[in-house]
């Protein structure tokens, strides 16, 4: 005969439990957290369009979310990080750009507020001239797969190369644009505006941080440039600052200055880096000048083929912090496969193979154990009368033992003189003793006196004379 199996509720549990840590090796079911503003993103605040532009421009551009500062000389693009450096990892910041490296700094947008004291970096929160404008955006779709045009240069740049990759970019469409709108079409390779999406002004207003836009001007590009910001940049008064950006309210913008062997090069609003930006001439060439000049900060340092890192440390380092770590990128599977192993050896303590075992000691409780048990409850119930009501029987059933039905309770005279007590004494005891077995809810003081003497009674009857009932 075939014997049915089972399933039990216990093996359901665990097996799903196991079959889902074996799924989120795969497919990790709450996915990442992308900052919106980093070089990944396709939204307006990403950076996607400048990493694009940057890498056809550049002979190596890189990502970088695992260090806080590259292991070589760089120039590092730190814009709109979700978090600032704290003391420490501003102390790795400024051996890095007092050994030689470069960094190009913009402030988070929604919290404008940054001071970082031994990079001389201090930017507020703006204070506007005019009135507070929000920058109309347009939804982006920035397509996966890089232009076919766009190529890596083989060599870093000479002098002059990259004015002329800008200018023959723009030369073929100079005079076919005419609009914000077909410039939005034509400029970065790879980023359009999404079809169908076309948010209110309304809707701008309340889902963004207010910034003013002024016109700036620099000597690194021809004209004026649209600048949105809403943070001001505080230049140190100790340093041998130069400006690159100026507002037409004689507002520092952009400002450079030497630091060691090093160059930092600060900025007070991360907006024209955005894939926004990205899409207009003027903005988009002010973006690369800037990268440019920390990446050519030195002629020395020209010709050494140094990389521009775009860090993103700050935008992916916080989000897992402390036990989170785990659960990071590089160490999820194995730790799941930790709780894995774990799961399966609760799931194997279920369940016992081999004979049984024999239990070979039993535990027994004492006497006494069992009667202050059963006193206890009996004094929980506070119903006395049912405790001296099998008492008597006990009395009762000692007597049928030992002399048989010729003598019972009822017989007064004959217990009291086998007991050797007076007559009157056991009368008015036995007949209290019965009143008090018929009480509901009899209080435990009446009922301890009533079973102390009914005891000292038995045991006077025994033929142990040597207690006195009392």
């Amino acid at each position: 005969m075939k014997k049915k199996r089972r399933l039990l509720r216990s093996d359901t549990f665990w097996g799903l439990t196991a079959a889902l840590l074996v799924l989120l090796q795969f497919w990790w079911l709450p996915g990442e957290d992308g900052s919106a503003a980093d070089s990944y993103s396709t939204t307006v605040d990403g950076k996607l369009g400048l990493y694009r532009t940057l890498s056809q421009l550049f002979p190596r551009v890189d990502r970088d979310a695992l260090l806080v500062v590259p292991e070589e000389r760089a120039c590092l693009v730190l814009t709109s990080p979700d978090r600032y450096p704290n003391d420490q990892e501003q102390s790795q910041l400024y051996e890095f750009v007092y050994s030689g490296g470069t960094l190009v700094f913009a402030p988070n947008w929604d919290d404008p507020e940054c001071e970082m004291r031994l990079l001389g970096i201090h930017t507020t929160k703006r204070i506007w001239t005019d009135s507070t404008t929000v920058t109309p955006t347009t939804p982006l779709v920035v397509s996966t797969t890089p232009a076919g045009d766009a190529k890596m240069p083989a060599e870093s740049p000479k002098p002059g190369e990259i004015e002329k990759t800008l200018d023959e970019t723009e030369a073929s469409d100079k005079n076919q644009i005419s609009s914000p709108e077909e410039m939005l079409q034509k400029k970065t390779p790879g980023l359009t505006p999404a079809p169908g999406l076309d948010p209110s002004q309304e809707e701008i207003e309340e889902f963004s941080t207010p910034g003013e836009i002024v016109n700036a001007s620099s000597d690194l590009v021809d004209g004026s440039v649209e600048w949105n910001s809403s943070a001001d940049l505080e230049v140190p008064s100790y340093l041998a600052t130069e400006t690159l950006v100026t507002s037409t309210s004689d507002r520092v913008e952009v400002a450079t200055w030497p630091m060691g062997n090093g160059r930092v090069v600060a900025c007070s609003s991360p907006d024209i880096f955005s894939n926004r930006s990205m899409l207009y001439r003027d903005s988009r060439r002010l973006a690369v000048r800037l990268v440019e000049r920390g990446y050519l900060h030195g002629r020395d340092n020209y010709s050494q083929n140094t990389p521009i890192v775009l860090s993103e440390y700050f935008n992916a380092s916080d989000s897992y912090a402390q036990t989170g770590v785990l659960f990071s990128p590089s160490l999820r599977i194995g730790t799941l496969q930790l709780v894995l192993v774990a799961v399966l050896g609760i799931w194997l303590s279920f369940y016992r193979f081999g004979p049984a075992e024999e239990v070979s000691t039993l535990q027994r409780r004492s006497l006494t154990e069992s009667a202050q048990a059963v006193g206890n409850l009996q004094y929980r119930l506070n119903d006395g009368g049912a405790v001296i009501r099998s008492y008597l029987e006990y009395i009762r059933s000692q007597l049928r033992r030992r002399y048989g039905s010729s003598v019972r309770l009822d017989q007064v005279e004959s217990l009291a003189n086998r007991a050797g007590m007076d007559v009157d004494e056991v009368r008015t005891r036995l007949t209290e003793a019965q009143t008090l077995a018929e009480t509901a809810q009899l209080s435990p003081d009446k009922t301890a006196s009533s079973l102390r003497w009914l005891a000292s009674f038995q045991s006077r009857l025994t033929g142990n004379r040597d207690e006195k009932a009392t």
